[in-house]
Parts: structure tokens; sequence; C-alpha cells
């Protein structure tokens, strides 16, 4: 890397750390033990650091993407959850079920037109609230109980503002349902021949799941999906897939729903957090390690942007506008997104692929890492419980509508053949404060049985091709991000 790049990246992160000590800064939160305030003030901060270094959420920038949602160390967590005025079966919940806090104020530095405002001016001061970090929702206290309000919505108001004024005020009113279940709906309404009617409105509102025992059976399954998309009256639906060798499931919260906590988690879903939120957690407790997250994201994002730069047959062939359309600014996210995520850095993306074979390719087998270096194996299976089951995800995603891009939009003609092998895209909207956002896209799920075997499965070499082949992978060996004392190693087939 320039040295001057990473001296740079040094100063502006000096810079802001010089700033956060500023009382004038740590008096911004107000009502913070001095600590705390120093620490969100750091944060702040940071925030203008995130996103000069191309690190920042292109579609819902409420939902944040690095950027802390609240200043509380690990250890001090309980003390913090013991000052809110909730319940004690609340306060011994919430880490078990994923339950976390935010500071508004904190929220207002970092998306000054996101809702933090009108809710600070409609009187919640409050230093602190319940956040459920999966979907974006903030817990606020009322007279007779807590009312809940979602601040990853950017997309969704978007999409309301062009539907006809009474249906927009409709979904409204149900916006906890409408808005998590919009998947299962479409999905419900696109492949209404393939599956049974449904009148229980809780079944409504989650995706349907077909089962799959062979190969054949799976073939038809997506045939009849394809032929449901083209003969509907819906213009611009794409199929998507994803597929996981098990289907794993948010916490169960039916003790919170019982208090009027998270109540559209009466039933358990799919959990698709992207790859960041999985140990961003970590990071948090001390300024150094944040700040070695940061840095290590940048450098990849820096190679990334000269594997870009590197690839002079790159066209944007996505020509729609619409409310999920990205700007140049998020297309280069995007780009940069598609090759964090296939080469080995966590990234606030969901791969996805247009080709089922690859889906299930990816459920039937298993992935074991050590330094970067990735061994696929056959997955067996003979659980009678289908959650166990591998499964592929069917997202039926409408161009302009839904935050996404296919690879074509983002890496047409690249040298990057990873995902080009692949057939991959991107699925975004997912932030550190709506980590689950992308099952709001699921449209059904396909569980494979445990006589499901490919008849000719895709080689792992032929996914995955080595250096020689993949150029991209080649310079970003050369790089250095191969290195296993990186917390992202650059991966490849051992």
């Amino acid at each position: 890397m320039n040295k001057n790049t990473y001296e740079e990246w040094q100063r502006e992160i000096l810079e802001a750390s010089t700033r956060a000590r500023k009382n004038s800064n740590i008096k911004t939160f107000n009502g913070l033990h001095r600590e705390q305030a120093a620490r969100a003030s750091y944060f702040s901060e940071m925030d203008k650091v995130v996103s000069k270094l191309g690190l920042s959420n292109p579609h819902e920038s409420s939902a944040l993407s690095i950027e802390p949602t609240h200043p509380v160390q690990k250890k001090h967590l309980d003390r913090a959850f013991d000052k809110l005025n909730i319940s004690s079966t609340l306060r011994n919940n919430y880490n078990k079920s994923k339950l976390s806090l935010i500071s508004l104020d904190m929220l207002h530095c970092y998306s000054p037109n996101s809702d933090a405002k009108r809710l600070i001016a409609s009187g919640f001061k409050s230093p602190l609230y319940l956040l459920d970090p999966l979907y974006g929702f903030v817990y606020l206290p009322g007279k007779n109980r807590m009312k809940n309000h979602c601040l990853a919505i950017d997309t969704w108001s978007s999409h309301l503002k062009k539907m006809p004024t009474e249906l927009s005020k409709k979904l409204w009113v149900n916006r906890s349902d409408n808005m998590l279940s919009g998947g299962a709906y479409s999905g419900r309404l696109l492949f209404k021949d393939l599956i049974p009617p449904e009148d229980d409105p809780i079944k409504l509102a989650t995706p349907p799941v077909l089962y799959a025992n062979s190969e054949s059976e799976l073939t038809g399954i997506i045939k009849e999906l394809e032929n449901s998309v083209k003969d509907s009256d819906f213009p611009n639906v794409e199929l998507w897939f994803r597929g996981q060798s098990k289907d794993y499931q948010t916490p169960d919260r039916s003790i919170l729903t019982q208090l009027g906590i998270t109540p559209y988690s009466n039933i358990r879903e799919s959990d698709l957090t992207p790859s960041l939120y999985r140990k961003y957690d970590d990071f948090l407790d001390t300024t150094d390690s944040y700040e070695e997250l940061v840095i290590e994201l940048a450098e990849w994002v820096y190679y990334a942007n000269q594997t870009i730069s590197n690839s002079d047959s790159i066209t944007v062939n996505d020509k729609n506008s619409g409310v999920a359309a990205v700007n140049s600014a998020g297309l280069k996210s995007y780009q940069r997104g598609l090759l964090l995520q296939q080469y080995g850095a966590p990234s606030a993306y969901l791969d996805i692929t247009h080709d089922h074979t690859v889906a299930a390719w990816f459920a039937t087998r298993n992935c074991s890492m050590n330094d970067g270096q990735m061994v696929y194996k056959e997955h067996f299976w003979n659980s009678t419980d289908t959650d166990d089951w591998p499964t592929i995800y069917v997202f039926p995603l409408v161009k302009g509508v839904h935050p996404y891009l296919d690879l074509n939009s983002i890496l047409a003609g690249s040298e990057a053949k990873r995902p080009e092998r692949q057939k991959c895209g991107l699925l975004g909207g997912a932030g550190n404060l709506a980590r689950n956002y992308c099952a709001r896209y699921l449209g059904m799920k396909i569980k494979l049985g445990p006589g499901f075997k490919l008849s000719n499965p895709h080689s792992a070499s032929d996914l995955f091709p080595t250096e020689s082949e993949d150029t991209a992978l080649r310079n970003l060996k050369q790089a250095g991000l191969g290195n296993n004392t990186r917390q992202f190693p650059l991966s490849e087939l051992a």
C-alpha cells in the first residue's frame, strides 16, 4: 500500500480522536456517564472517517454500517440495562434475545436526516433506549406500554410515496408486519399455484416452504417458480437464490412478545445476518480494536478500488431508476462489496446467485476455514427436524424497488472470476442497526430432504478459480491481503 495513503488514514483517525476530546463535543451527549459520553463523541467523530473511506451504507443511511449504536462497553451493559425502565424478565433476557441499546443523539450525529431528530424533538431525550438491532426498531416508553418505531425505513418510506395514497396509509398502519413480511406476501402472491391456500394471518406473514427430496424435484420446482414469475402481471421481477447447509433461525423471543416487546417476533424466521455483523461487537470495547477494524476494512476497500479501476471494460448496465436505485457512490460501494464478500473480507451485503444449481451446491457443502484456506466437503444429513435441512432461499426481487444489483451491473467485464463463476449479485440495505434486514425480501424457502443429491455438482475449483485464472485474486494476494495475521485474510481453496 502507498505509505502516504496509510499515513493519511492514521492522521484522519488522530484528528477525529482529538476533536472527540473537546468538551463541547462530549457535552452533546447529556445524561451519559462521562466515560460513555467520551466514547459517544469518539464514535461520532469517527463516522466522518468511515464515510470518507467509503464504508457507509449506500441505501439505508439510518441503518448505519460500522457505526456503533451506543457507547456502552460490554462489561457495563448489565448496569446500563438496569437503568432502563423495563421489567426484570426483559433485563435478564436481553443478551439471549439479541437486544441492544441505542443513543438517539449518536444516530442523529451519524444520520442527521433520520427519525432520531424527530424523536428527540418529540421529547424522547433519555441517553439510551432499548433497540432490536436485527430489525432497527427502537422501543420508547409510553403511558401504558412500550411503543416501537422502526429507524431503518428509508427505502420502504420511499416506496410508500410511490404508491396510491390510500394504499400507502393502510400499509403504514401495520408497518411492522407489512414492512418485515413483504417478501413473504410477494412469494405467496407470485407462487400461489405452487402452495396451498392459507387463512392463518400469522402463517401468511411467513415465507412458504416447499420440499425437494431429489434433484429432479428441485428442478421442477424452479421451473414452476420461473413460469409463475413470467406469467405474472408484475414487471421486472427476478428470482435470486442463496444456499445454506442449515436454516439458521433468529432467537426465540416468545418471552419478549408476551411482554409486548418485538411483537413481530411471534414466529422465528431465518437469520440472514451478513458476515460483517457476526463478530462485529468484538471490535467495540476499545478504541484501538475499533480502529483496527476500520483500517483493515479500509485496506480491503483500497485494493478493491484498484482492482475495479484496473478493469477498463466495466460498464454500468442497470439503467433502472426507482426507490432503491443507487448513485455513483452507491455503485462503487456495491462493486467493492462484491469483491470484499467474495474474497474474504466481511461486508454488510448478502451474496445471492442467479443460478439455483450454485445455491444447491453451497447448501450441500460444508466449508472449513484455516487462515483463509477453504476446504469444501460434501454435507450429509438425516435429521427429522427440517430446520436442520439444507435450505435454498428464494428472493423475488424487483429492479429499482429492492436494494440489489447483479454481477453485470456491478463488475461487468471485470477480471474477478470468482463472482462471475458463481453468477453473483448482492442484496443490500442491512446495517449495524438492522442486521437481519435482508430477511424482509425472502419470498420462499426450499428445504432439501435427506435423500437429496446433486448428480453432476460443480467442482470447488470451478467456483473458486485459482490465481492463474482469477486476476483479481492474484492482485489481492500480491497486495498482501493473504497474510494470515490479518483479522480478515484473503480466502482461497486449500
